[in-house]
């Protein structure tokens, strides 16, 4: 019974998963457009079938949680304040059809925070090297919105939650905001979807066309388009060499 128990939560939980608006998502979005990995990129932009969609849904569903949680606390913080000093899960306009909801913005103090609920590995290698060039764009990019919306932008900053452990043990990752920082990702995001356009890197014409495009260490197990010991990159890639 244990057994047959087990088995239905997991089943429950993975198709809750997988069903999720985030887990839908197929325009790009700016947790992406900083991803080091030219290649997956490209997977993305082309909407490429996934091949690698047996994940565990559970850090992310416990993600979405503690978002959850945070935006009622902020929200009680705000009545508790009689003002709307926190701005709460803002849909932004980053440029054209590229929209991102901004966890928090603290008018106080011109600052964009992102929420990242994180395990205790991650947490030490963040607090150590840094949140790394993904989160590190996708940060600016709230930020580029947060203007767009009429704020004043002063810094951008990645808080990072211990999954685990104490609230105290977070890590706060912050930077002075800097434009260029995200004109310069949307202007690589252009660069590859002008070479998509072009037929010999086309996938649809050519779709061993991926394989053009340079693979970078980005957590390939986790990539949507990972396929271990392909071949052709039109049904998966290997991961970076």
């Amino acid at each position: 019974m244990a057994a047959s128990i087990a088995t239905n939560v997991v089943t429950t939980v993975k198709n809750a998963g997988a069903n999720a608006p985030r887990s839908l998502q197929r325009v790009i979005g700016p947790s992406e457009i900083g991803t080091p990995c030219v290649r997956r990129l490209a997977y993305k932009l082309c909407d490429w079938p996934q091949v690698n969609t047996d994940g565990d849904p559970w850090a992310s569903i416990i993600g979405t949680a503690v978002h959850s949680w945070m935006e009622d606390t902020f929200r009680a913080e705000n009545e508790r304040l009689g003002q709307e000093r926190y701005v709460i899960e803002r849909r932004l306009q980053i440029r054209g059809n590229i929209h991102g909801n901004a966890d928090l913005f603290d008018r106080a103090t011109g600052t964009n925070i992102d929420w990242k609920c994180v395990g205790e590995d991650r947490l030490k290698k963040y607090r150590k090297n840094g949140p790394g060039d993904q989160y590190r764009v996708q940060a600016h990019l709230y930020g580029l919105g947060q203007e767009n919306a009429g704020e004043t932008v002063n810094d951008v900053s990645v808080v990072f939650l211990p999954r685990g452990g104490r609230i105290d043990g977070l890590h706060v990752w912050c930077e002075p905001y800097n434009r260029q920082v995200a004109l310069d990702a949307l202007q690589r995001l252009d660069h590859v979807l002008t070479l998509l356009h072009q037929p010999q890197f086309d996938p649809g014409q050519n779709p061993q066309a991926f394989g053009s495009f340079p693979a970078s260490d980005a957590f390939c197990t986790f990539c949507p388009w990972f396929q271990p010991g392909s071949t052709d990159p039109s049904k998966g890639c290997p991961g970076a060499a």
